[in-house]
């Protein structure tokens, strides 16, 4: 682990000791959470937007949806 010196707003330092008084948890403990929950969110916004992007270029395609679906009632009603 590699120790690092951050500088935050008073307004921002304010609310985290808040959060540490009203929980079992530490300082760093609150800010690594914040930035490990920041870091899914923007790892998860660059997928839609890419997935976003794809269907865009090369849109589904309604006629497949339904040949889908008429296969998975199919299956379902088959027993195995």
């Amino acid at each position: 682990m590699k120790n690092i010196q951050i500088s935050f707003d008073e307004d921002i330092l304010a609310a985290i000791d808040r959060a540490v008084s009203a929980s079992n948890l530490s300082f760093p403990d609150i800010v690594k959470d914040a930035l490990r929950q920041w870091l899914k969110r923007r790892e998860i916004r660059k997928f839609e937007e890419e997935w976003i992007e794809k269907l865009k270029s090369a849109p589904d395609n309604p006629e497949d949806a339904e040949k889908w679906i008429a296969i998975q009632y199919r299956s379902d009603d088959e027993s195995w």
